[in-house]
Parts: C-alpha cells; sequence; structure tokens
C-alpha cells in the first residue's frame, strides 16, 4: 500500500516510467500472492491511466476490459464498474468510436450515477457526452445539455475546476456554431474560465489562452490574457 502512495506521488509529477515500475513489480505481486482482486484491479486500473498517457491505448483498454471490468462485476461495485466504463469511452472516443463511447456513457455510466444520486459524476458524464455530440456536428443538443445540465450542477457543487472546462467546452460549442451574435458570450466563457484557471494555478489556463487566441486572435473584441 505505501509503494502505491509513493508511485501516485510519482504519477503526479509525472515520473511515470517509475510509477509504472513501482506497480507492476511492488504492488500487482503482493495483491496477486494475497488473493486481494479488489485492489489488484484498482492497480490495474492506475497501470491502465499510465499507459493512455503514454499513448498505449490498446493495452491500457485491454486491461479496463479484462482485468477490471469482471472484477467489479463480481464484487457488484456498480460505482468503479461505471467510472471503469467511462475510461472506456474515453479511449473509444480517442480512437474515434464516437457511437460506442456515446452509448456506454448514455448506458453504462449516466444511469449509475442516476441511481445513486452522484449528481457530480452524473454532470461530468452530461458534459463527456455534450463533447461527443459537437464532435458530431450536434451542436444544438451539446449546447442544450451544457447549459441545462453540467454548468447549473457544477456551480451550486461550487466546484470550480468542473465548472471551468464546462464553460470552456460551452465556448467551443458555440463558436463551432458560428454565430456573430454569440461572440460576447463566447468571451465572457473564456474569461471566466481564465481568471479561475489562474486563480488556482491549473494547467488548464494555457489551453484557455490558446483557444482564446484562436477564437479571437487580436482583434478588438479580444479577451484580456493577463
Amino acid at each position: 500500500m505505501t509503494q502505491g502512495k509513493i508511485a501516485d506521488i510519482l504519477q503526479s509529477r509525472g515520473e511515470l516510467e517509475e510509477a509504472l515500475r513501482i506497480r507492476r513489480e511492488e504492488e500487482l505481486p503482493v495483491f496477486e500472492q494475497l488473493g486481494d482482486v479488489l485492489n489488484r484491479a484498482i492497480t490495474q486500473g492506475k497501470i491502465a491511466d499510465i499507459l493512455q498517457s503514454h499513448g498505449d491505448l490498446e493495452e491500457a483498454l485491454r486491461i479496463r476490459r479484462e482485468d477490471e471490468i469482471p472484477v467489479y462485476e463480481r464484487l457488484g461495485d456498480v460505482r468503479e464498474r461505471a467510472i471503469t466504463q467511462g475510461k472506456i469511452a474515453d479511449i473509444l472516443q480517442l480512437r474515434g468510436e464516437l457511437e460506442e463511447a456515446l452509448r456506454i456513457r448514455r448506458e453504462e455510466e449516466l444511469p449509475v450515477y442516476e441511481q445513486l444520486g452522484d449528481v457530480r459524476n452524473r454532470a461530468i458524464t452530461q458534459a463527456k457526452i455534450a463533447d461527443i455530440l459537437r464532435s458530431r456536428g450536434e451542436l444544438e443538443e451539446a449546447l442544450r445539455i451544457l447549459r441545462e445540465q453540467m454548468l447549473p450542477v457544477c456551480e451550486r457543487l461550487g466546484d470550480v475546476r468542473a465548472l471551468l472546462v464546462g464553460r470552456a467546452n460551452l465556448a467551443i460549442a458555440l463558436a463551432q456554431r458560428g454565430r456573430p451574435e454569440d461572440r460576447p458570450e463566447i468571451r465572457t466563457l473564456l474569461q471566466q474560465a481564465l481568471t479561475d484557471a489562474e486563480r488556482l494555478r491549473l494547467p488548464e489556463a494555457a489551453t484557455i489562452r490558446g483557444l482564446i487566441a484562436q477564437i479571437f486572435g487580436g482583434g478588438d473584441d479580444g479577451v484580456a490574457t493577463s
């Protein structure tokens, strides 16, 4: 367990190779020896997280489908199963398999969070559904979900990080729609998101600045990027 916490720290610092070594050589064999199927599955999930960040999507997907999901199903852990299904959908979305990713989010994730009363994960899943719809050009439905299902929940919960990401995604969808009358709202959304990201010193700040430059350039209706 302590080796696992060391690996957590290394992973958060970006030292992924050493974190991966610890998980494979120090954690996993012990949980296998002890027959601790739950902690083995959790460790496999963390290995998959590292592999996914390395771009090894095939192996990450295999681990999630073969080493995690069956364990959570056997243990009746519906929350962890839903979370892992969401990570599978993340990989499928990266690979362009939008139909299956959308199905998983709507049929495997969302109903579980609704049943558990988990409003935060429900809102985040709704945002990911909106992102898929936006990628498919279904902008009006994506905008509706973000405005009605995601942002109000994040505001109510005071989840600043999720809120700023939601505002940025809403701005992207509005920009993609391409209506000149949307530009003031886009500007306000991005300014709010940037202010929060900079205040919390989040890495998303750089992404938001890039969006501002891409959408507004150096024109008079640009957004301040202090």
